[in-house]
């Protein structure tokens, strides 16, 4: 299979698989250091690496299904509406890592994370999904006019 860089973004599993590798590859650093300053084995870091691979692992196939959306010609505000809750859905998985990780690493308690937990998914879901609509909207609407010929 010999993929060029223009037919990267058509195959949605090259695209799936690079960036994994590419997401991982750069959570290697912060790993190493966290092994170090807090004096862990690789087998007690797994679980939490393995973890922050969950949220691109949720983002990059809806990412590159918002884009082919794009590219079929599915209204803006939609597509708008679709970025918003993938960018509130990507903070959740985002926060289900950081907390999982507090917990098994041992630097949060049990109980605290998971209300710390409540409280980052009631005040971060609104605040990502109003974020990444207002954002994405007249961005996907200057795109959908230049196509259009329209101002």
């Amino acid at each position: 299979m010999n993929l060029s860089i223009s037919e990267f973004g058509k195959n949605i599993w090259a695209w799936m698989f690079w960036g994994l590798v590419f997401w991982l590859v750069l959570e290697l650093g912060p790993f190493f250091i966290a092994g170090w300053v807090f004096k862990k084995t690789a087998g007690e870091l797994a679980g939490p690496y393995l973890a922050f691979a969950v949220p691109w692992a949720i983002m990059a196939p809806l990412m590159w299904w918002l884009r082919k959306g794009e590219e079929r010609g599915i209204s803006p505000k939609r597509l708008a509406h679709g970025w918003g809750l993938g960018m509130a859905l990507f903070g959740v998985a985002l926060a289900v890592a950081v907390f999982y990780s507090g917990v098994e690493l041992r630097l949060m308690d049990r109980k605290d994370a998971v209300v710390s937990f409540i409280v980052v998914v009631l005040l971060g879901v609104p605040v990502f999904y109003c974020t990444l609509y207002r954002r994405a909207l007249p961005r996907i609407s200057a795109r959908s006019a230049g196509k259009l010929g329209g101002p």
